[in-house]
């Protein structure tokens, strides 16, 4: 379990927070609330159980990083799925991603965020990759390898919150002249992407941008 260090990675913003670690069915139920038990035991899978634990003992783990108090720290999720963090008068944004093996979240007190990895040795089919992409973008993003625009679009539909509502074709890349990665959604919300491998897996962050 690890804070990856993102201080050299351009464009990744300072106010999140983005950790790791291994799937494994050490991790005990203990840290679970009632509600999280109960979600924890609908699980029949035990690989599930095991990605579901590590995710919430990851969460722990941050939280403890950011000196906040985990027990006034009570993790949810909005009706659409993306999962939120309540305690006091703090207000957390929070982002899970998991790959065959590793667990991810990302957190920050400030702004939306969405975060996906993805091992570097997953293939995306070419089938895919032309599902995904919207006309404009099939020229434009040629010279990008095909694993991390699935990790962009996934992140940027994560941080929307709008799960499967969205497809990701929906989603249009742009490209900035010094290589920063956007996305303006419906016209409205606009999200930045920031794009980068660690941990033998390609990274994407997602987070709801000021700029116009």
């Amino acid at each position: 379990m690890q804070i990856i260090d993102t201080s050299h990675i351009e464009g990744f913003p300072p106010e999140v927070i983005l950790g790791s670690a291994a799937i494994s069915d050490d991790y005990t139920t203990h840290i679970l609330s009632e509600k999280e038990k109960a979600e924890y035991n609908r699980f029949n899978n035990p690989g599930r159980q095991a990605e579901y634990l590590t995710a919430r003992h990851l969460f722990h783990f941050i939280i403890g990083k950011l000196e906040l108090n985990i027990d006034v720290i009570q993790l949810d999720k909005e009706e659409g799925g993306r999962p939120f963090a309540t305690g006091g008068k703090k207000h957390l944004f929070v982002s899970f991603s998991h790959s065959e093996d590793k667990v991810f979240c990302a957190i920050s007190e400030s702004m939306d965020i969405g975060v996906d990895a993805e091992k570097l040795s997953r293939p995306i089919p070419q089938r895919v990759l032309d599902r995904v992409l919207n006309e404009t973008e099939k020229q434009a993003l040629k010279e990008l390898d095909p694993l991390q625009i699935w990790t962009l679009k996934e992140a940027a539909v994560k941080c929307l919150g709008t799960g499967l509502r969205t497809n990701l074709n929906e989603i249009i890349l742009s490209i900035k002249n010094n290589g920063e990665i956007s996305t303006r959604f419906n016209n409205d919300k606009f999200i930045e992407i920031c794009s980068f491998k660690a941990t033998d897996h390609q990274i994407a962050l997602a987070y709801h941008s000021t700029h116009i």
